[in-house]
């Protein structure tokens, strides 16, 4: 109980990194080299890659998450969160494709996650983070809309 209780709180804090982050992208006082270094480091921290994820297509993720077949939420909110601050950042930099992928990506993490929650205390509900996601892909535009935005 004690660990899992140190695993939770450990969780919280990265999300809470993780969202300080997305907010400084969007108000544009995030160089990209803090970007990635915190990123990686609050995926890392969580027993997450993130470079793995950005290279995996989307079918792929549940894999990566859950090789015995169950999902371990809270590290798996981890990596959502850090995919989606990763597709802002990209969205703010104009990389509209790279900003597509990584909110897909985000988005099905959180639907893995969203029929249980990752037990997160002061965090929105997935299905909350993927509307939010679903709004950030509209903002991107018709750019890339020959593919689905969550394929």
């Amino acid at each position: 109980m004690v660990q899992r209780d140190y695993i939770l709180r450990l969780i919280e804090e990265l999300g809470v990194i993780l969202i300080a982050l997305r907010k400084a992208i969007m108000r544009g006082a995030a160089g990209r080299e803090e970007v990635e270094a915190t990123l990686s480091r609050a995926t890392s921290a969580a027993g997450m890659e993130l470079e793995l994820a950005r290279a995996l297509s989307a079918d792929a993720l549940p894999a990566m998450v859950a090789p015995t077949g169950e999902v371990e939420p809270a590290r798996c909110w981890v990596l959502a969160e850090a995919l989606m601050t990763d597709g802002a950042d990209l969205m703010q930099r104009g990389e509209a494709e790279m900003a597509r992928s990584s909110l897909a990506k985000a988005a099905v993490l959180f639907e893995l996650v969203a029929p249980w929650g990752a037990y997160l205390t002061g965090f929105p509900e997935a299905r909350e983070r993927i509307e939010e996601i679903e709004g950030m892909l509209e903002t991107i535009g018709d750019v890339g809309a020959s593919s689905p935005p969550f394929a």
